[in-house]
């Protein structure tokens, strides 16, 4: 006997070899038997039950994966009527994904309050979806960038910190759903100002309900701002170092970080600490951001939390690159403030074993302007992958023959941002893919137009008949000026 599955007629009746056609799937069982009569080949079906016992199947479905379940409800007519009212439980995880991108937080909000299994997949999404991409859940404690469409939840006093575990201390699950957090102590104003004993009380206070805090929820943080300022100074020795170790030590499942304003002046006393009480390594770190912190704090922070091969995001405001930004072979983007040394520091990157596929560049030297020529031929380190690059500094390139020579190889540069430019534009003229240049401040006068190829000085109105538009194809649009001076030109 063998045996084939496909749609055939049912048999519902059998007086007289009639049948009734009714296209359900079954199961056809053929035999080699031949009737002696006519000597024809006998065949019996045997129907397959799927178009009831609808519990059965129903049990079935509720076992199957979410892609699965999409696949059930597309098989016949009958299974897709029985599980109409789940549709928004199977169907939802493939809009999902777009959901997480694009819609705004009231909307968000909304969705996860559905059903729980909407929660549950738009909460696991957050855990794996790009840190760029977090979408808001308002709570009572959240307060939402409308900018970046981001929940974080804000602690700035102990009060709030104990008012928080307190009212989640019954809370079944996650209780921190954006995954996002901010901590800065500020003191409440008052009419008499606290004696500096009560300040160091209350602070010391505040980071020690922190580190309570995080040691309870820390692993359902994603991303964490640590902002200190005045009031953290006052702390005897480096008592605010050993809080923010304290805290780094719970939240092992970070994937963004970032620290400003923490400045002891201890730096010895800090590399002996750290000698002792190493940091954690943070194996999903993915952004780092530094902001004015002791030098060999931010460096200890970069080699003890960072594990290069992952990092792909770095802002450092300090008086020059740490060494251990030069690890970060899978680099993508980063952003450097520095005081000293800006242009010897990036082109410490030419001599790597490994470049990293730096797409996006944004510079700021805080002690002097640049020569637009020594930027451009230190980015091409990066020629390979470089995209989009901004520059803070004032550059300056005032003399045209100057240019002459100069091989500049930045072959996939799409988009230029520069905050001041004095000189000429004909550097530009070798960036074959520029797109999108965009000029805040521009100074040429007139007469030094002589022996320049660019035609295009200061806020001119008329700019969309430079010639500049002639000598980049490539270019789309212009935008020069800032503010109600801003001026916006396209192709």
């Amino acid at each position: 006997m063998t045996s084939s599955a496909k749609t055939v007629a049912t048999e519902s009746q059998a007086e007289e070899g009639d049948s009734v056609l009714t296209g359900t799937p079954e199961i056809t069982l053929t035999t080699n038997k031949v009737n002696n009569d006519d000597e024809t080949e006998a065949v019996w079906y045997h129907h397959f039950p799927a178009d009831n016992i609808s519990q059965i199947w129903l049990n079935i479905y509720e076992k199957l994966s979410q892609e699965d379940k999409v696949t059930f409800s597309q098989a016949s007519k009958e299974w897709h009527d029985w599980v109409a009212p789940k549709r928004t439980d199977f169907l939802f995880p493939q809009v999902a994904l777009f959901l997480v991108g694009t819609i705004p937080s009231t909307s968000a909000k909304q969705c996860r309050s559905v059903c729980r299994s909407w929660t549950q997949k738009l909460d696991s999404l957050r855990e794996f979806y790009p840190i760029d991409k977090h979408f808001a859940l308002e709570t009572e404690y959240a307060k939402v960038d409308d900018n970046e469409f981001s929940l974080r939840n804000d602690f700035n006093t102990s009060d709030e910190i104990q008012r928080f575990m307190a009212d989640m201390s019954a809370h079944p699950g996650n209780p921190l759903p954006g995954g996002i957090i901010f901590f800065k102590y500020k003191v409440a104003e008052r009419e008499i100002p606290l004696a500096a004993g009560e300040r160091i009380r209350l602070c010391t206070e505040y980071w020690t309900a922190v580190t309570m805090l995080l040691r309870k929820y820390g692993n359902y943080i994603q991303r964490a701002t640590f902002g200190f300022g005045q009031n953290e100074t006052e702390l005897p020795g480096i008592e605010i170092v050993e809080h923010f170790r304290n805290s780094m030590l719970s939240l092992r499942n970070l994937r963004y970080i970032s620290l400003s304003n923490l400045e002891t002046g201890l730096e010895d006393e800090i590399e002996e600490y750290f000698g002792l009480n190493p940091l954690p390594r943070l194996q999903n770190l993915e952004v780092v951001q530094i902001h004015n912190m002791d030098f060999n704090l931010a460096e200890t922070v970069l080699n003890h939390c960072c594990i290069p091969a992952n990092i792909k995001e770095v802002w450092i405001w300090a008086w020059r690159i740490p060494p251990t930004v030069y690890t970060f072979f899978n680099l993508e983007i980063l952003e450097v403030r520095s005081h000293v040394s800006l242009i010897e520091d990036l082109e410490r990157f030419r001599n790597l074993p490994q470049v990293p596929p730096l797409k996006v560049l944004r510079i700021q030297d805080l002690t002097r302007q640049i020569n637009a020529i020594q930027v451009f031929t230190a980015f091409e380190a990066f020629s390979d992958t470089i995209t989009e690059l901004t520059v803070m500094t004032p550059l300056v390139n005032n003399a045209a023959n100057a240019i002459a020579g100069i091989q500049i190889s930045l072959p996939k540069l799409e988009r230029i941002y520069f905050t001041v430019y004095q000189g000429s534009l004909d550097l530009l003229l070798q960036l074959t893919s520029l797109k999108d240049l965009i000029i805040r401040r521009a100074t040429m006068e007139r007469e030094e137009w002589d022996g320049n190829l660019v035609q295009f000085y200061g806020f001119e109105e008329r700019l969309k008949e430079s010639n500049i538009w002639d000598l980049i194809p490539s270019l789309q649009t212009i935008t020069v000026g800032c503010g109600y001076n801003e001026l916006f030109y396209e192709r």
